[in-house]
């Protein structure tokens, strides 16, 4: 699939998804794991490089496969919370104000089941660098689970590189499949560009601004969407039918200086 093609059997999203060559690989090395019951899977990208989308669509994709799968960012949980969340998504009977014995137990059980049935099961955790070093303990400890083992579950890890030593040898020796998400390339950002919505009117950038905007953004899509959608109103707001490289630099100058003063 090429950078500029759309997808159109995603999940809804409030910006468009620009299905890019990486993008596509990243997406197929994930099902490669849960395909092949692979127990652990690292996939690393700066905030803002489009992890969390590429997760929902991991996610939605498995959904309509009929698989079991568990959706999960793990900012600031406790791990009661964690366990209680992945245990409700995996259909097992918990109560809310279950201990961590009691999760634990409703887990094993769960997974005895899956494995009765034969079926497979996915969790998938973003933000592993802003859970706490007890979450991630417990995460491990799913990992090594017997009964998990026997169910096929397959555990897909996300966050930033410099965030990765958080996870601690015990994990990262499990690891059977890295993903890392590069920064885009200037077609990649003129095809995420031109899927924008115009709001009506008709505003496109040039070649040079599509060249700045992705030399700014640092190739990341959360940045670029940013950068472009000022931009757009920048050009509307002064008659203009094309964005040019001075708008998007006077833009990303403007979000500086109130980065800085905030």
């Amino acid at each position: 699939m090429t950078a500029g093609t759309i997808s159109r059997k995603s999940a809804p999203s409030k910006h468009p998804l620009v299905r890019t060559p990486s993008y596509e690989e990243a997406f197929a090395r994930l099902q490669f794991l849960v395909d092949h019951g692979s127990r652990l899977g690292l996939l690393l990208g700066e905030s803002g490089s489009g992890k969390t989308t590429l997760l929902e669509s991991v996610h939605q994709d498995l959904r309509r496969a009929s698989c079991l799968t568990a959706l999960v960012n793990v900012a600031a949980l406790e791990p009661e919370e964690l366990l209680w969340l992945i245990a409700v998504k995996l259909q097992a009977n918990v109560e809310p104000n279950w201990n961590l014995f009691q999760l634990w137990r409703a887990l094993n059980d769960r997974f005895a089941e899956l494995r009765y049935l034969r079926e497979q099961a996915v969790v998938i955790v973003d933000d592993f660098g802003l859970a706490s070093s007890d979450t991630l303990m417990h995460l491990y400890r799913l990992t090594k689970c017997d009964n998990a083992a026997d169910a096929r579950l397959s555990l897909i890890l996300s966050g930033t590189p410099a965030a990765v030593g958080r996870l601690g040898r015990h994990l990262l020796d499990l690891v059977e499949l890295k993903v890392e998400l590069p920064e885009w390339s200037v077609a990649e950002t003129r095809a995420l560009v031109e899927a924008l919505p115009t709001e009506g009117r008709d505003v496109r950038f040039s070649t040079i601004a599509i060249e700045r905007l992705q030399a700014l953004s640092g190739g990341l899509p959360r940045s670029i969407l940013r950068l472009a959608g000022l931009a757009q109103l920048a050009a509307s707001a002064t008659g203009s039918a094309v964005v040019d490289a001075e708008m998007v630099e006077s833009v990303y100058e403007e979000l500086a200086v109130h980065a800085q003063s905030a």
